[in-house]
């Protein structure tokens, strides 16, 4: 046994010596994992809130509640701007709307018959535009019943006094005015809406909603975790290759060490390279993004160790298909690339067409795939998980007995 850990602990000792070996094993998928994350995931920070430049040419109650309305919503906030400042934003694309409130409006919420307008204006390439013209919208509807609960008080109220008796009147508090009124409307708005409208979003089951509300980073960290554990064992594996070459295997062979011993050895230190990948980057995961890698460790672990057999033995296996150390360093890259593509390491695989998702399930990248979505991106536990690692683990069998096979050691 001590045989076989000195030969593991060899890979080791070449990983630390070559640093343009360290850089690939620790800097590349560090950086890469970090840019894929802050370029398309949500990087753990709360999203910002989209401005809204608004031109407030009325300086009534009723245009300050409008912009308020704006200002409300959890991913707008207004900006006070000037009219043609709004404008010029909107022609130069740096808002998706601007609002103008003319001067008067809130003369013309008063006066019965009159229409009082809020102007919109849009950018029409923009995805947002609709959502904050829906915004203003609603604070126009508020405004307009508002008003006309306050136009029918006091019409009420005018016709009551009307038919009173002098001295009554004299007695009588002073009739409201239409402020007075359509504050009192307004202030039955508060908490809640007269009337109102509640959305429920119905997920199909609780471990598609976990998903859903996983942090958008959660893709890419598991991607390009299988995508370098399948990279770090291949080009590990090569270090059989490249000893071969230098006649150190031959050399080996003469001593007491057996071949056994020998292949072990090597082996295992390809898994503890790839099983070193995994821990790292699932830590950078954990810490920078906020993957919820721990929340089924059991899972997760039974899952990576699969992983990392099955992508040891897909190394051994295309070290003993190539005859040389440079054939395999051209194959490498370009084959845990393809398996990482084909697999949904890059992207999630539900968005590829039905015959790409169907190929994912013949590479051991997509059944890592399936499975680490399963136990991180929905919380399932072990028992969610055995067919993707059992199918992992058959890969990995296959892999070996056919790299264990045709393995030459001189």
């Amino acid at each position: 046994m001590r045989r076989i850990l000195s030969m593991a602990g060899l890979n080791l000792q070449q990983l630390i010596r070559d640093r343009s070996e360290l850089i690939g094993f620790i800097v590349l998928p560090l950086m890469l994992t970090w840019v894929f994350g802050l370029a398309f995931g949500s990087s753990g920070a709360s999203p910002s809130k989209t401005v809204v430049p608004v031109a407030n040419l009325d300086s009534s109650i009723y245009a300050t509640s409008v912009i308020a309305e704006i200002d409300a919503s959890n991913t707008l906030k207004t900006e006070s701007v000037t009219e043609a400042e709004a404008r010029r934003r909107i022609e130069a694309g740096e808002a998706p709307t601007a609002v103008i409130i003319p001067q008067g409006f809130g003369a013309a919420v008063e006066t019965s018959g009159s229409v009082a307008t809020i102007q919109t204006l849009r950018d029409p390439g923009s995805s947002s535009a609709q959502a904050i013209v829906t915004v203003v919208r609603g604070a126009a509807t508020r405004i307009a019943t508002n008003a006309k609960a306050a136009r029918v008080a006091t019409q009420a109220l005018a016709l009551g006094a009307g038919g009173a008796s002098a001295a009554a009147s004299a007695t009588a508090p002073a009739t409201p005015d239409f402020r007075t009124l359509y504050t009192t409307a307004d202030g039955f708005w508060s908490p809640d809406p007269p009337v109102g409208v509640t959305s429920t979003f119905v997920q199909a089951s609780a471990a598609h909603s976990a998903e859903i509300s996983a942090p958008a980073d959660t893709q890419y960290s598991m991607g390009f975790t299988v995508f370098f554990v399948v990279m770090i064992a291949i080009g590990g594996a090569g270090g059989i290759l490249e000893e071969r070459e230098m006649g150190t295997l031959r050399r080996l062979l003469g001593t007491p060490t057996s071949r056994a011993q020998i292949i072990l050895g090597k082996v295992l230190g390809v898994a503890v390279l790839a099983a070193a990948e995994a821990a790292m980057l699932v830590g950078f995961g954990t810490v920078v993004f906020g993957v919820p890698w721990g929340n089924q460790p059991l899972a997760v672990g039974f899952l990576l160790l699969s992983l990392v057999l099955a992508a040891t033995g897909l190394g051994v296996m295309v070290s003993a298909l190539v005859r040389t150390r440079s054939q395999l360093s051209a194959v490498a890259p370009a084959l845990s690339t393809a398996l990482a593509m084909l697999g949904g390491c890059y992207w999630p695989i539900e968005i590829t067409p039905p015959l790409m998702q169907k190929v994912a399930l013949a590479t051991p990248t997509g059944w890592a795939m399936v499975g680490l979505k399963d136990a991180v991106a929905r919380g399932l536990g072990v028992g969610d998980v055995l067919v993707p690692a059992a199918v992992l683990l058959g890969m990995a069998v296959l892999f070996f007995v056919i790299g264990l096979t045709r393995l030459r050691l001189e």
